[in-house]
């Protein structure tokens, strides 16, 4: 059983005074854990911040050989019970101690569970699994790194030599600010043509982005999330804050009467067979 992992009061305090190590310091994938959201209850806002090294980190994984997981931050959150939400994530870059103005943001959603502070790009079973997905896709010849921003990609642990244990996350959706268009020799498609990545906000300017991702049903979620100037160094560390809106859909009104309409017909049912 995975559990997810926390970044508890003294790091996030860390993390905005100025004397947190950057992302690229940290070797594994330690989400800031957001907390669990029930389907049946009122619309929740939760804000969390975070940082990561340089201002790429989230465009990189984007392009034809992938990226690191180091230079972005991730979040998890849980929605449980019945029904489904629709989830708003909006991230911001945010000045801090490290010189950073702030993050031209970008990030992508997936469901799934990240092994405790495990994984990792450079476990031995991280690069058997990604020489195997990039053997699988046309026109893939090297990568940097695990992350696929635009797609579903696994990554797994030191204790998990052959793959066999690995965490998938599964692609949901993203968006970032700005609008970036890739070189041709970087292109995800591996064709040599400029790559304009699809959904951007087009907003040069604001440092923020958001996203309402409609009718998730209850499932374990993940954040990654980074910088979108491709042409950026790993220095210096950024800042960052997300909000996440969870607002449950109704149920419709349609579906509320069918099952009111069969509560009534059991109920006849029941009278005249008594």
């Amino acid at each position: 059983m995975w559990n997810r992992s926390a970044v508890g009061p003294l790091a996030l305090s860390l993390i905005l005074g100025g004397s947190f190590m950057p992302a690229s310091a940290m070797a594994h994938i330690t989400p800031v854990d957001i907390g669990d959201f029930n389907l049946g209850t009122a619309v929740t806002t939760t804000e969390r911040n975070n940082g990561v090294a340089g201002d790429k980190g989230w465009i990189d994984g984007a392009d034809g050989d992938w990226g690191d997981t180091h230079a972005f931050a991730s979040y998890s959150f849980s929605l449980v019970g019945d029904g489904s939400a629709d989830v708003t994530i909006a991230l911001r870059g945010r000045s801090n101690a490290f010189g950073g103005a702030g993050l031209s943001p970008g990030f992508t959603l997936y469901e799934g569970v990240a092994h405790v502070g495990g994984d990792h790009d450079y476990s031995i079973g991280s690069e058997l699994m990604r020489a195997a997905d990039c053997a699988a896709t046309p026109g893939c010849t090297t990568t940097e790194g695990s992350f696929r921003a635009l797609t579903s990609f696994r990554i797994t642990t030191d204790a998990d030599p052959t793959g066999t244990d690995a965490s998938v996350f599964e692609y949901i959706g993203h968006a970032y600010n700005g609008s970036v268009t890739l070189p041709g020799a970087n292109s995800p498609l591996y064709d040599g043509q400029p790559y304009l990545v699809p959904n951007g906000d087009g907003m040069a300017t604001g440092n923020a982005v958001s996203f309402t991702f409609s009718n998730l049903t209850a499932g374990d979620y993940l954040v990654f999330a980074g910088g979108t100037n491709y042409n950026a160094v790993t220095s210096p560390a950024r800042g960052m804050g997300l909000t996440l809106t969870v607002a449950p859909v109704p149920v419709p009104a349609a579906a509320w009467l069918f099952g009111s309409g069969l509560a009534g017909l059991w109920g006849m049912y029941r009278r005249k067979a008594s």
